[in-house]
């Protein structure tokens, strides 16, 4: 069966009408060229295969056992909504296009099916696959200490201009609006993955909700993350710039390093610096809020255009060790590449003002990127266990070229 699907798959440029770009040559993977080692189509399919079934299946819908579908159909039917960036109807014709309609649900039983997800329902069944996942990387020793977590927010556009739900938000742009979601992420020497999310609801001028507090949304990631690692180093950008969020990372018992929004003070510094030809300098500083307090260090090194940078963080550095301190705030661009990766290959399309589905696509999108992952480190684990490169061995169009092809079960 898997066999005839790849030849189908490839015969017919349109049977998936997937996002491009999408193909994985028979005999040519541009992935051989690009890395050491060369993965046969064989190992490949191993791999996407486990990474698949390590992170899928941990959603319970709670239905019967005699019910016509299994709850890891809907899992495959979400899979390719998601690879095609489309909604139900189109994604169930996709799915019938392969496998037939007696193998696919209805669209519309499937919306219901996932409808049944609670939050808390979503965050267990998340759980529990980053657990999966996390014992497959554990077994093949590659998440490397220090480990170093990135925490950012993220938007989803939401389009419609009448009756917008509370859930949906402001942006910086004017009259953009989005439902947002915070994250936090393996960054560094460790696997690339995503460890924790949060719905991010803020106050805005159609609803009545309470101002967000960024603190908590950081206690709320960081807290689920430490379920599961232990988190050395946890980094930021200026949005997350507060004293309660400093403190709340000190008091998790994490070391931050967060670049600061310059005010006067620190202008006043780099000035000083400018006049007396210092290149990098450390300052002492306390934070104190009704959490706690504890004593923090403003470094000041030279950024890339010369001017003078500010960064914030609770480990104590000296000045002759600013410069590489701060180099490991370069590590928190690879956040922003998975959210390019989420949004671009792996988020499915909805127009639904439900919340709870909005945030089962969501999540849905952040394991089919930590599938991804998987999947490319078990491949260059055949090849070296010292991982040194990070940079994906086989790319998400070809990830879910794969996943498509092999969504159904196949013989061992």
């Amino acid at each position: 069966m898997s066999e005839r699907l790849v030849d189908a798959a490839y015969e017919n440029d349109d049977a998936l009408d997937l996002r491009q770009p999408r193909h994985v040559e028979k005999n040519d993977s541009d992935l051989r060229e690009r890395h050491v080692g060369e993965f046969s189509k064989d190992q490949i399919r191993k791999h996407v295969r486990l990474a698949r079934d390590t992170v899928f299946g941990a959603f319970d819908t709670g239905r019967a056992e005699n019910v016509k579908y299994p709850d890891s159909r809907f899992d495959e039917l979400q899979a390719l909504m998601a690879m095609g960036g489309c909604g139900t109807p189109t994604g169930q014709s996709r799915m019938e296009n392969f496998f037939g309609k007696d193998y696919t649900p209805h669209g519309d039983t499937h919306l219901r099916t996932v409808n049944k997800f609670s939050r808390d329902a979503i965050q267990a069944g998340f759980t529990q696959s980053i657990e999966n996942l996390l014992s497959v990387a554990n077994d093949i020793q590659i998440l490397q200490r220090p480990v170093t977590a990135a925490i950012d927010i993220t938007t989803w556009d939401y389009h419609a201009d009448d009756g917008l739900p509370s859930e949906v938000n402001g942006t910086k742009d004017p009259g953009r609006r989005a439902y947002k979601f915070a994250t936090l992420s393996l960054v560094g020497k460790s696997m690339p993955v995503i460890l924790a999310y949060a719905p991010v609801v803020e106050s805005s001028a159609w609803d009545e909700n309470p101002s967000h507090h960024y603190h908590q949304t950081v206690r709320t990631l960081v807290k689920r993350a430490q379920e599961f690692v232990n988190i050395d180093l946890v980094l930021a950008d200026r949005g997350f710039e507060s004293l309660d969020v400093y403190q709340t990372l000190d008091n998790l018992g994490v070391d931050y390093l967060l670049p600061k929004i310059e005010h006067s003070s620190e202008l006043e510094v780099a000035e000083r610096m400018e006049q007396e030809g210092e290149e990098v300098a450390v300052e002492r500083t306390e934070v104190e809020v009704k959490r706690g307090s504890h004593e923090s260090r403003l470094l000041y090194v030279p950024g890339n255009d010369g001017e003078t940078q500010t960064f914030i963080t609770n480990r104590s550095i000296a000045p002759e060790d600013a410069e590489a301190w701060v180099e490991h705030y370069a590590n928190r661009w690879c956040i922003e590449n998975e959210y390019r990766a989420i949004k671009q290959e792996f988020l499915a399309r909805t127009s639904s003002t439900e919340h709870e589905l909005r945030v089962y696509y969501f999540v849905f999108g952040i394991l089919m990127y930590n599938v991804w992952r998987l999947a490319d480190v078990l491949l260059k684990a055949t090849v070296t266990r010292e991982m040194t490169d990070y940079t994906p061995a086989i790319s998400a169009g070809e990830l879910a070229d794969w996943l498509a092809i092999h969504l159904q079960d196949e013989p061992d």
